[in-house]
């Protein structure tokens, strides 16, 4: 892509759609199409295969070959389970056991043991078709920890790896090579990439020349020939002139500069490194780099690596972060991005490949000052840490000793999450002027050091799920910081200095359970757009029994930050009326009421909050606020949990939110009905997920489904709702229903009347997994 084809205020643009062509829309080249027919007969057909391996050099498409056969219909209507779990190299047997259990989204115990997670799995499979997919495979996995008996007949494994000896030693039935693509298939992918469909039968034999002389330059590797394709100039506007000059770019490119390991094969450098060099920007250009300051196979939560990147001001915006940066990295086949839509929000999560992963590395340290030694079991602070360094990734180590002194005045961001840190020196902080970055959660340090008041361009501090009981005063000295987190930590208090920080902009506490003070001078933190103090020891309130009641923090102090965006509270008061009313820019609301608190009124003024988004409400015993949620027309997800007074649904206004998307209802123990709304044509018109779990009280949803009502609903799901014995007449007539969920038990005991129905949404059936009530969380 050219600089013509973003804003001449020089803000990068969204590429053109006609750019945005899927380039794998089908696998590449008559064998790989074999491979796959092979794939599809061992899977569905052939009962004495059990376990199928596909090895070869990294970036010859193993995974793309098992993302294919993943996505068919044959697979998916054949298995009731499919399950892809990506093997990194430090995974260990508990962190893949860990990694099934959200999956199938049952509740992890950190305490279980191998073989007790083992025997949870066992249960879950047991008589369930289930095809489990094992990518990147390093070494041999004993599959039997993961609750996979072999000797099952309804049970297959697809794995990749490098190693064809791993693939023996997993004792696989049959195995499959994957290899370099001949020029044509080469040429063929490339095409897809660099040229609108159809384009590249109307180009000239000069450019045509030259482009099949860049494709060749990628030898076949498809990782390698996606991303290159991913760089050229647009068809119809470019001269042959700028096709050769790639081409020399390529050919001068020195693979040499690239230190190569056993894994690496120098001849992907030269287009991966032309990739990385023809984004537009020196901004994109690092924003790509950070990539590789996690480990190998993590997949890294995009708002969390937004972050780093605002702090370290690449980007202007969350929303630039996310909807031009990250979709620019995706469409050159930089990045890959997974979005998982939770509560009506599209979560990200962003992978990359393990050879742009390293490529990433090697460029950073040489052209960046950077060290990333992320994943690597290192056990001390490694001492190639030059005073150069400008940023230092450790992420995931064993670390456990920081040295005494650090002199490495340049360094901008330094990140030691995952390691076993208790202490970090007081001359430690001393030298770093110029940081802007620090991490340090997921250690037990206990305490930060005075000298980190020194860190005066420090703009993002993470200390989520340490051992710090106290912050030292120095650190309110801190009047940069935007981000603050000590979620998960043992915090006791939140002095009253906190309002020094006038710049936090982002305060995380949740699930302190230690935190017994907050200080009123909380509500001096005016530019404060997201506070989370959900489920922590400390609770909010309005009433005040004692003097020392009055000195802590109180709702009120809380409703005077005008500017929140994203709250989510503990309260162990009911909240009265004319309090939240000043919340008008909210977007996102969470609020869990202690179990003695009876709220059986939401407030009035709440009307106001007409940017709302997101409602979560966790034992509000609301009976009923009439027409207060029908003020609420950005609504588009609602929670209503424990909610233990509410009859009914009826009468709340939920069916006039034309924005509603997602309704869910848990555990409210005397809900009978939803009401007749439901299946009333004209009501919740934008409705796609229903969600009903544990209601024992709920006989019905409603009589029945009107023609062109719920015109948007895709999954109901209903969970130990044991008196539900009938569905809906009409439920059948729903054009856009793709599922109904629900607990294998309570579908069997389902009466019908009408075979014809029974029929039409058995088909839609997909079994909520459950597993033995003596398994706790």
């Amino acid at each position: 892509m050219k600089d013509s084809d973003f804003p001449n205020s020089g803000d990068l643009g969204e590429p053109p759609e006609t750019l945005l062509q899927p380039i794998e829309k089908e696998l590449v080249g008559t064998s790989v199409q074999q491979k796959l027919s092979e794939l599809e007969t061992w899977v569905l057909e052939d009962d004495s295969v059990r376990v199928v391996a596909v090895y070869g050099i990294p970036g010859v498409g193993k995974t793309s070959l098992l993302k294919q056969i993943k996505k068919t219909k044959k697979v998916l209507n054949f298995f009731k389970l499919v399950l892809w779990v990506t093997v990194s190299r430090e995974s260990d047997v508990s962190a893949l056991q860990r990694c099934i259990f959200e999956r199938i989204e049952l509740p992890w115990r950190s305490n279980l043991s191998i073989d007790e997670a083992a025997g949870v799995l066992r249960s879950v499979f047991k008589e369930r078709r289930l095809l489990l997919i094992l990518d990147d495979v390093r070494r041999s996995i004993d599959v039997s920890n993961l609750g996979i008996s072999l000797s099952e007949n309804t049970v297959k494994v697809l794995l990749t790896s490098r190693d064809k000896e791993v693939c023996k030693s997993m004792k696989a039935d049959r195995m499959i090579a994957m290899e370099h693509l001949t020029e044509d298939e080469g040429w063929e992918l490339f095409c897809r990439g660099a040229f609108v469909a159809g384009e590249d039968q109307n180009m000239g034999s000069e450019i045509e020349q030259l482009a099949r002389g860049i494709a060749k330059e990628c030898r076949g590797h498809p990782l390698a020939i996606k991303t290159l394709s991913r760089t050229m100039p647009q068809l119809h506007s470019s001269a042959p002139s700028e096709w050769e000059y790639i081409l020399m770019q390529l050919k001068a490119i020195d693979p040499q500069f690239y230190r190569i390991d056993e894994e690496i094969l120098r001849e992907l450098f030269t287009p991966l490194k032309h990739s990385y060099d023809a984004l537009e920007t020196d901004e994109l250009r690092l924003c790509f780099l950070h990539l590789a300051a996690y480990s190998e196979g993590e997949e890294i939560d995009a708002d969390q690596l937004i972050q780093l990147w605002l702090a370290e001001g690449l980007v202007k915006s969350r929303f630039e972060g996310r909807y031009i940066f990250l979709k620019i990295l995706a469409h050159r086949c930089l990045v890959d991005i997974e979005v998982k839509e939770e509560n009506s929000l599209d979560i990200w999560k962003v992978k990359i490949h393990d050879l742009l992963r390293d490529m990433a590395i090697h460029v950073a340290e040489i052209d960046q000052n950077s060290l990333f030694r992320a994943g690597q079991s290192l056990t001390w602070f490694p001492s190639v840490a030059r005073v150069i360094s400008m940023r230092i990734s450790l992420m995931r180590n064993r670390i456990r000793f920081l040295p005494e002194n650090f002199d490495c005045t340049k360094l901008v961001t330094l990140l030691l999450s995952w390691n076993t840190i208790e202490e970090v020196p007081e001359g430690f902080l001393e030298n770093l002027y110029k940081l802007k970055v620090l991490d340090l959660s997921n250690t037990p340090i206990k305490i930060l050091p005075k000298s980190v008041h020194r860190l005066k361009h420090l703009l993002y501090l993470q200390l989520s799920n340490t051992h710090i009981r106290v912050l030292p005063d120095q650190t309110f000295k801190l009047r940069r910081v935007q981000f603050l987190d000590l979620s998960f930590s043992l915090l006791i208090t939140i002095q009253s200095m906190i309002k020094e920080m006038k710049s936090l902009q982002i305060l995380k506490l949740a699930h302190c359970y230690d935190l017994e003070f907050v200080s009123p001078d909380i509500s001096q933190l005016t530019g404060l757009e997201e506070l989370d103090m959900w489920k922590t020891l400390f609770a909010l309130s309005m009433e005040f029994e004692t003097a020392e009641e009055l000195k802590k923090a109180s709702l009120q102090d809380v409703c005077k930050l005008h500017r929140l965006k994203r709250l989510r509270l503990t309260l162990k008061s009911p909240i009265g009326e004319r309090t939240v009313g000043n919340l008008v820019e909210l977007q996102e609301l969470w609020l869990f009421w202690m179990p003695q608190v009876r709220q059986t009124h939401l407030p009035t003024d709440m009307r106001a909050m007409h940017n709302l988004e997101r409602l979560h409400l966790y034992d509000c015993h609301i009976q009923g606020t009439p027409d207060l949620f029908s003020e609420l027309q950005n609504l588009n997800y609602l929670m209503l949990k424990s909610s233990q007074l509410l009859l009914t649904l009826s009468g709340l206004g939920l069916g006039r939110l034309s924005n509603l998307k997602e309704i869910e209802i848990e555990e409210c123990l005397l809900v009978t009905e939803l009401g007749e709304e439901f299946g009333r044509k004209g009501c919740f018109p934008s409705l796609r997920k229903l969600k009903l779990w544990m209601l024992p009280s709920l006989e019905s949803l409603s009589s029945s489904v009107e023609e062109g009502a719920l015109p948007m609903l895709q999954t109901l799901s209903i969970f130990r709702c044991i008196k539900v014995e009938v569905l809906p007449w009409g439920l059948d007539n729903l054009k856009s229903l793709e599922q109904i969920r629900g607990d294998k038990e309570w579908w069997n005991e389902i009466s019908w009347e009408n075979e014809e129905m029974k029929n039409h949404l058995h088909a839609k059936y997909v079994e909520i997994l459950e597993i033995h009530d003596s398994y706790q969380v």
